[in-house]
């Protein structure tokens, strides 16, 4: 009997995953023109793409930087600080940047990457353009490009808020490892589980604050020639077809520039490791739009504003404005995607 209920779980969850990437799909038509703002992006992009790495004094002006674009977007803002000893630097003082709209909402959809830059001895100037600069640009660009429909209609909604999440101390101080890497992202994550969930009385719901996260959206290594980008997750591959689908629209219809498909539809074959992790060990589902294969500039000087490629940035801007935009208007009840365990 437990075998045949697993099945059943199993399938009605497929289906909910098709329904959603159908519903997607019917709203691409009926969605409105999202006009780019060309020049917050670079305008961002410029006081962000600065050495960052923790401890110095360019992280704490993208810090600074990061916290007042978002109260100018009508985010509600939360610094997460936490000292942490780390390889080569000593204990250093870590800094999460949070902002919400809607934080009494029952629900969140986060949208999230890191603003630390890699510590290197012998680059101090290390800027790490596509990591993870451009992907912060983006999501305050996003924010912005829909403030509007922010500010007008989606704010003051109880069913779903929505979460940009700017994590520290990504990158490792020494070699790669559980304990040398996302040091912000992993305590965010045990911070949020260990928080109550203010609708925990109402049936079904979980008590942990971390539960309210729907999908969780990583952006990283972005900004380079032709980026790929694949499924790596089965419970969000909807959300990942809606954006294959989404960029199948824009480009009919002449909005997007060259002839790359940026969004395969297909699955990833393999796991990255990322800021994502300690989320997804706590069962939230994680849609990771990560380049694959990595950019070939990634941790090398080459990694700078010279060697960014425009059109694809601007392509993914426009397909990625419009995948928010329509997660928020068609959202009228909890997105549940989270693996159900045996």
């Amino acid at each position: 009997m437990k075998a045949s209920l697993d099945y059943i779980l199993l399938i009605v969850g497929l289906m909910a995953l098709v329904d959603y990437a159908l519903a997607q799909q019917a709203n691409l038509h009926t969605a409105p023109p999202l006009a780019d703002d060309e020049a917050h992006f670079n305008s961002s992009l410029e006081a962000i793409l600065v050495p960052r790495v923790v401890g110095s004094r360019g992280h704490q002006q993208v810090r600074n930087y990061l916290v007042n674009s978002l109260k100018s977007l009508g985010f509600q803002t939360e610094v997460d600080e936490f000292k942490e000893r780390v390889p080569i630097l000593g204990e250093v003082t870590f800094a999460n940047v949070i902002g919400y709209i809607n934080p009494q909402a029952q629900n969140y959809l986060a949208l999230a990457c890191h603003y630390d830059s890699k510590y290197f001895a012998e680059d101090p100037g290390f800027v790490g353009a596509t990591d993870s600069a451009v992907p912060c640009a983006m999501l305050l660009n996003t924010a912005k490009t829909l403030n509007s429909y922010l500010a007008q209609q989606f704010r003051n909604r109880n069913d779903l808020g929505l979460m940009l999440i700017f994590f520290d101390g990504e990158e490792a101080f020494r070699d790669w490892s559980r304990t040398d890497s996302v040091y912000g992202s992993r305590h965010l994550a045990r911070k949020y589980s260990q928080m109550p969930n203010p609708f925990a009385t109402a049936q079904g719901r979980s008590s942990r604050h971390i539960d309210r996260i729907e999908v969780l959206v990583l952006l990283d290594l972005i900004g380079a020639r032709n980026p790929k980008f694949a499924s790596f997750f089965e419970n969000t591959s909807g959300l990942h077809t809606s954006l294959v689908q989404i960029e199948q629209t824009l480009r009919a219809s002449g909005q997007l520039e060259g002839n790359n498909k940026m969004f395969l539809n297909r699955p990833a074959g393999g796991f990255t490791d990322d800021d994502h992790r300690p989320f997804l060990e706590e069962n939230v589902p994680v849609l990771h739009l990560i380049a694959t294969p990595f950019p070939t500039q990634w941790h090398t000087p080459n990694d700078n504003a010279a060697n960014l490629h425009w059109p694809s940035i601007r392509n993914f801007n426009r397909i990625f404005r419009n995948f928010v935009y329509q997660y928020m208007t068609r959202h009228s009840v909890p997105v549940d995607l989270r693996f159900r365990h045996k």
